[in-house]
């Protein structure tokens, strides 16, 4: 097995486990709301969470990744968009690096990056 291929399926683990530590996040801080996980878009696009109150809908991504990027951005906004969503937020892991670009073009879009601890426990 290569390198390439070994890195990227222990992200895809670590990404499911993450998953998972946003889902418990999300069902403290969002009582409340209505929680989707993984629900299939027409367009074919999957959030990883969308949030349905009763006056708004939030949508959520995961990413346990090294880099937060600008298509991770413009995902959320996809998503925003399809659903007539309200807003969007971001939960990265306490590993992810987020340059002041990235930060700024989030920001500009409304997008909610949340840091957490995960990785350190």
């Amino acid at each position: 097995m290569s390198l390439s291929i070994f890195l990227s399926q222990l992200y895809v683990r670590i990404g499911n486990r993450f998953e998972n530590y946003v889902y418990e996040l999300l069902r403290k801080k969002f009582s409340g709301y209505t929680i989707h996980v993984q629900h299939k878009l027409d367009s074919g696009l999957i959030p990883d969470f969308v949030l349905e109150g009763e006056r708004d809908v939030i949508v959520v991504d995961a990413k346990a990744k090294e880099f937060l990027k600008k298509s991770d951005i413009d995902q959320v906004i996809n998503y925003i968009q399809e659903l007539d969503g309200d807003s969007g937020k971001i939960y990265v892991t306490n590993f992810t690096e987020i340059s002041d670009l990235v930060e700024d073009y989030a920001a500009r879009n409304a997008i909610d990056i949340e840091y957490t601890d995960w990785g350190t426990k």
